[in-house]
């Protein structure tokens, strides 16, 4: 490629700002050679739906001017003739690719070109601005606007900024970012491609964060530039992930040796920071637990609830099947009355099957059927149990641990191989100390069998 090539400089008016719920209601074409305006193309568009009032006040398109003009099918054929042999240049490019790429979709074009910014671009060869929108950096470097939030207007002021960025463009980045190969075709408008570029190629987390530099987004990633590459390549053109993706101003990372430590984190970041991107993790808990209780004649209970974290339970459990069928095995192995035990949801005993039960464990004295409760769950609860989990390092001289005592989460963390300690305990820094939880000890437990890690027994 070389800047001998036409640029399709464009812009478009919108019903509203994702692609899939949303259509074009003007757009406007200037075909450039980055130092002259070859040819031009407008046109309003019926974008068969009504015209939202706040989208009309901003840019003067009421639905009586689009009520008569052509739709996108009408025009698209024409448009894409000004369109295929350009490189396709607007002002935070991918909404109006977006835009453009859905609508050609429905009509049967495939349209995938090699795509500029010039928000990106100016961020570059014009650097330390305050703001890089369209109408502040063209005040900024003197370039006039004519007909703000019309799509010729924005369009024309597009292409005097994109001659600057030509004429400035002395380390070749227009070559450069316009190829089909640049990250610089996916990233967030707001995202220094530097940061991208940083990132490793190795285990652990990642954090997207807005412009001040708040978390909104805590992932894990076998490879973390792979991943997070993954989250700005795509189709999608919903509001959530176009929301999403204009609050991403900055990406942190953290690397973890390994995929057990790496969902460790992931948790405890989002727990930390409750990210606002982040919903499924932040739900993650156990739904309904097993707990039990002694009513006013000192007889012991056992009943299924919703779990709650001010609530002791005796065990938790993800589905209603499971600790349904965990309450009956219990009644059943240890004979325990099932007047005084309690199901989720449960279907009321008959009278006749109420008096039949009253019968058969009338004559058991509370301290019999305590005994029963006693011992099913101590069944349940288990012995107690303390270890500790060694796994690889984030590099050949550490190693990473997991330290389980009485049967939760103490800490996790890292130190170094040739560390000698008596007890886990001495090895432990304070910022490695974590509050137990029954998702990540399903994690340990679910990972510690299925890779090479060592589990020390203490």
């Amino acid at each position: 490629m070389s800047k001998s090539k036409k640029y399709a400089i464009v812009d478009i008016e919108t019903t509203g700002s994702f692609a899939a719920k949303n259509r074009i209601t003007e757009i406007a074409i200037i075909i450039h050679n980055g130092e002259d305006v070859l040819d031009e193309f407008q046109t309003l568009i019926n974008p068969l739906q009504t015209i939202p009032s706040k989208i009309q006040y901003l840019t003067g398109i009421t639905n009586e001017m689009v009520a008569d003009a052509p739709i996108f099918s009408d025009v698209a054929d024409e448009i894409y003739s000004y369109l295929k042999d350009c490189v396709f240049v607007a002002h935070n490019v991918n909404f109006d690719y977006s835009f453009i790429a859905n609508q050609f979709q429905e009509v049967g074009i495939n349209f995938s070109p090699n795509k500029l910014c010039t928000v990106r671009l100016s961020r570059k060869i014009f650097p330390g601005y305050h703001s890089y929108s369209l109408g502040n950096i063209c005040s900024d470097l003197n370039i006039s606007i004519h007909d703000r939030h019309r799509a010729y207007g924005d369009a024309l002021a597009t292409a005097k900024l994109f001659s600057l960025l030509y004429k400035n463009d002395t380390n070749n980045l227009i070559i450069d970012f316009a190829k089909k190969t640049s990250s610089t075709q996916r990233l967030p408008i707001h995202l220094d491609h530097k940061s991208y570029e940083n990132l490793p190629q190795t285990t652990g987390i990642y954090f997207f964060k807005d412009k001040y530099n708040k978390i909104i987004y805590v992932g894990k990633a076998i490879n973390i530039k792979k991943r997070v590459y993954q989250h700005f390549n795509g189709k999608n053109t919903s509001i959530k992930r176009q929301e999403f993706l204009k609050e991403i101003f900055y990406i942190d990372f953290y690397e973890t040796g390994n995929e057990l430590m790496a969902l460790l984190y992931e948790y405890k970041f989002i727990k930390k920071h409750w990210p606002k991107y982040n919903r499924a993790l932040k739900k993650y808990d156990p739904k309904f637990c097993l707990i039990e209780y002694q009513d006013q004649e000192k007889y012991m209970h056992l009943a299924l609830v919703k779990h709650h974290k001010n609530i002791h339970s005796m065990k938790n459990f993800e589905r209603i099947q499971d600790a349904t069928e965990c309450l009956l095995n219990l009644m059943k192995e240890y004979e325990i009355n099932p007047l005084k035990c309690h199901f989720y949801n449960q279907e009321k005993f008959d009278e006749f099957e109420v008096e039949k039960l009253k019968l058969k464990f009338k004559s058991e004295s509370i301290r019999s059927h305590n005994d029963k409760v006693y011992k099913a769950l101590d069944t349940l609860i288990g012995e107690s149990k303390t270890y500790y989990v060694l796994g690889n390092g984030r590099d050949c001289e550490e190693y990473s641990y997991i330290y389980i005592k009485n049967n939760n989460l103490y800490s996790f963390g890292f130190f170094q191989k040739n560390i000698e300690f008596n007890s886990i305990e001495d090895a432990i820094n304070v910022k490695d100390l974590t509050e137990s939880s029954y998702y990540m000890l399903q994690l340990i437990e679910n990972f510690k069998n299925s890779f090479n890690q060592k589990v020390i027994h203490l």
